[in-house]
């Protein structure tokens, strides 16, 4: 037995022997209560109760938290912070946290954690201490660069490292600074623009929206909302997006819901329409039709704001609701309802899009028809429609420092295979690493087995030179790095974030809070581990900064504050600001322009991909069949794989919590079951003639693998459609990665040639495999 098994607390208290000893029924019901596997303190202790604050980073977006601690400063319980921008509705609303953000407690005292560095010694990984654990990390480093060159190693960090999706950029990023700059990696590789949303991140800041304002209305002011491939009210930018959401509607907004997946969203809807995956382009084109026939669009606006109405008039001119019905299965005469709705709502109309049209290569004019509608009529940065961000001032303390650049000009080993706009994609690291090109990797919560290409990932990871990894759970990625360093949780490090989108529309923010609980078992906080390689490189002089609060507070010094007067409220607003910054050139394009037509970027990008393709791309909205570029459904594999998101988990994250797994399981009425994975969505229509029920464990096969897991048996998703919870399976921190992977489905060939996004909607079959587990 390895240190790294060991470690993981797999021969300790789990949900499994918990249920053998106890029988299902109890097991479950204890671990629903407030004292979970993880062993959190449920006693006051000496000398009563006390309260700190946090920011949760569980999807990201730094929700803040009311921390009760009891007398010896254990974390007892979680609450919302009133009037936080990201966890409330706004000023005098409530604060409150969504089960990601409940689940930290059971997080912070976990003993699944990573408890301590290990380091790889005679092929397996050790226990070590954490002068040692970054001296070995120095030595390997400098050992690497003397052999193949600092440049061969390539970055993957758990969110965006250059973050130009935000609406808000990041203001330091020591990840980047102290293994780019210092060390002279060249090479990065950010999270959510080629796993999440590339082909409408792209999009939609080519058209002048920005990535990052792609999917957040101004709520308080919309008369009109199209949630667009997305369920706000399971998978929010924090609580203020559900809330506000839900707010709008009892204000009397009207909600449509455009999905194949009938989700908690489309429950509280006005209407929803069921469309067939990957049609969304036809839609939208025929709602432009209505909107410009009927004479429904801002003439004003289109004159003398916008480039390409001529193309887009075109596009548009024969696109009917009818043409549209039968590409979309969606009725005729809805499409004309909504577009109508939509054109006179406006500018107070807005939308709401992710995944729904951003995650499979033949999107990308999806998404470009559907931006498109708030040019047409509009409804963009001002009252009630697409909201244009504006963001607090905040400093980048590395700018102080004279830092260099130890990766300029230096080849970027991932020159040959980069997609035709986006610098880099993850799908293609594999075969650069088999043809000897990248030979190194250091990850931060980053786990690219679930994000593309798993088989060619798995083998890819063996073959590397060097590894690093910073996480706080083992998965069968983490025990396969050379170093693996454990971060701290959200609640043992302090944290700080600025503005963008939130509950303030017209006010910018920032938000902030000190280490609630002291650091569990051996851990640091990224920050600290950032620090202390550079410090072990011989680059200190670059880290003069004691402690993150000292770095935090020169962060702060713009808007006059210190991180302990911003954790006593947990956030702090700063400037107001109004609407229509297009005016002034505030398009994401850097101009007073929106663009219907792309022709100035992308005219040669789209002839190359018309000879790859053997379809004639335009570089103006236009209708793409599925299947152009992606998966197309054959009678081998009839029916269409796509994947969500669950209000459970994020990013596929802490599937080794007890607590979340347990209230996913119930939320499938599955609580007694002895399985603890994800679930394939699959409409009646479909199991039954392939002899399944729900609970059935079934195989999901595609051309490039096969997975199993167990079946959900629902109306709630469109016949010839199926769909799985992200996260699971094989490479996941899920114990004994129970559930599917539906990454395993997936090759390094599977992206939008564009701008790299990792197909996510795959031609697959399902059988069952053996009956209820």
């Amino acid at each position: 037995m390895s240190d790294a098994e060991d470690s993981e607390g797999r021969f300790g208290l789990t949900r499994r022997t918990l249920l053998k000893a106890s029988g299902a029924s109890a097991g479950a019901a204890a671990l629903g209560g407030c004292l979970s596997a993880a062993e959190a303190p449920d006693e006051a202790g000496e000398g009563g109760t006390s309260t700190a604050h946090g920011n949760c980073w569980q999807c990201h977006k730094y929700c803040g938290m009311e921390v009760t601690l009891n007398g010896d400063g254990k974390a007892q319980e979680l609450h919302g912070v009133d009037g936080h921008p990201r966890g409330s509705a706004g000023e005098g609303t409530n604060g409150t946290l969504c089960p990601k953000g409940l689940s930290q407690v059971e997080k912070a005292y976990s003993p699944r954690r990573i408890k301590q560095p290990h380091v790889r010694k005679d092929g397996e990984l050790k226990k070590v201490g954490w002068e040692e654990a970054f001296e070995y990390t120095a030595d390997l480093m400098e050992s690497f660069d003397d052999e193949y060159g600092a440049n061969k190693m390539v970055r993957l960090h758990g969110f965006a490292t250059a973050a130009k999706h935000e609406a808000c950029l990041p203001s330091s990023n020591p990840f980047k600074y102290v293994f780019g700059n210092l060390y002279g990696s060249s090479e990065s590789v950010p999270h959510p623009i080629p796993t999440c949303f590339g082909s409408s991140a792209q999009t939609y800041t080519l058209a002048g929206l920005g990535g990052g304002n792609m999917r957040w209305p101004d709520f308080p002011n919309t008369k009109y909302l199209l949630v667009w491939g997305r369920n706000p009210l399971e998978t929010f930018a924090g609580q203020w997006e559900a809330k506000q959401l839900l707010e709008a509607k009892e204000r009397g907004a009207t909600i449509v819901t455009i999905d194949p997946q009938y989700t908690e969203t489309a429950k509280k809807s006005d209407k929803w329409l069921p469309i067939k995956p990957r049609t969304d382009g036809a839609l939208a084109l025929a709602m432009g039709h209505v909107i410009v026939n009927e004479g429904l669009y801002d003439e004003d606006f289109v004159e003398n704001h916008t480039h390409g109405f001529e193309t887009y008039k075109e596009a548009v001119a024969d696109k009917t609701p009818e043409w549209a019905a039968e590409k979309t299965g969606l009725d005729a005469e809805d499409i004309r309802e909504i577009a109508t709705g939509f054109g006179e709502a406006a500018p107070a109309a807005a939308m709401q899009s992710w995944t729904g049209l951003g995650q499979s290569p033949d999107l990308q004019k999806a998404a470009q028809n559907q931006v498109s509608l708030l040019g047409l009529v509009g409804a963009i940065d001002r009252p009630g429609g697409q909201k244009l961000w504006s963001c607090a001032p905040t400093k980048d303390p590395f700018k102080d420092v004279n830092l260099p650049n130890n990766a300029e000009g230096k080849e970027n080993p991932m020159k040959d295979y980069l997609p035709m706009a986006y610098p880099s994609t993850q799908n293609a690291i594999p075969k650069a690493i088999k043809n000897g090109d990248v030979k190194g990797l250091t990850t931060y919560y980053r786990n690219p087995v679930k994000d593309g290409a798993a088989e060619e990932w798995l083998e890819a990871l063996d073959q590397l030179e060097m590894f690093i990894t910073i996480d706080s759970f083992w998965s069968s990625v983490s025990r396969k790095a050379d170093v693996v360093l454990p971060e701290a949780s959200q609640l043992e490090k302090p944290m700080y974030g600025h503005g963008g989108y939130g509950a303030y529309n017209t006010q910018t923010w920032v938000t902030g809070s000190k280490a609630a609980i002291d650091p569990q078992f051996d851990t640091k906080s990224g920050w600290e581990i950032m620090k202390g390689i550079a410090e072990a490189l011989g680059h200190g002089e670059y880290y003069p900064w004691e402690n993150k609060e000292e770095y935090i507070n020169e962060q702060l010094s713009p808007v006059d504050m210190t991180l302990d007067e911003l954790d006593e409220k947990n956030y702090e607003l700063i400037d107001s600001y109004g609407f229509e910054k297009w005016k002034k050139g505030g398009f994401a394009n850097g101009t007073d322009q929106f663009w219907f037509d792309f022709d100035k970027k992308f005219d040669k990008l789209y002839q190359g991909l018309s000879k790859k393709y053997d379809f004639d791309f335009d570089t103006g909205p236009q209708w793409v069949p599925p299947g152009t570029i992606g998966d197309e459904l054959t009678d081998e594999y009839p029916l269409e794989m796509i994947d969500h998101r669950t209000v459970y988990f994020s990013h596929g994250g802490d599937q080794a919590l007890d607590k979340p797994l347990e209230q996913y399981a119930e939320s499938m009425g599955k609580e007694h079951e002895d399985y603890r994975g994800n679930y394939l969505h699959i409409n009646p229509e479909d199991a039954h003639s392939r002899g399944i029920s729900d609970g059935d464990m079934v195989s999901v096969e595609g051309e490039n693998g096969e997975v199993s897991l167990m079946a959900h048996v629902t109306e709630g998703i469109v016949p010839g459609t199926v769909s799985m919870a992200y996260g699971f399976g094989e490479a996941s921190i899920q114990p004994d990665e129970e559930g599917a992977n539906s990454m395993m489905l997936n090759t390094p060939d599977d992206v939008d040639p564009i701008n790299g996004q990792i197909d996510r909607h795959i031609a697959v079959q399902v059988s069952s495999s053996g009956g209820e587990e």
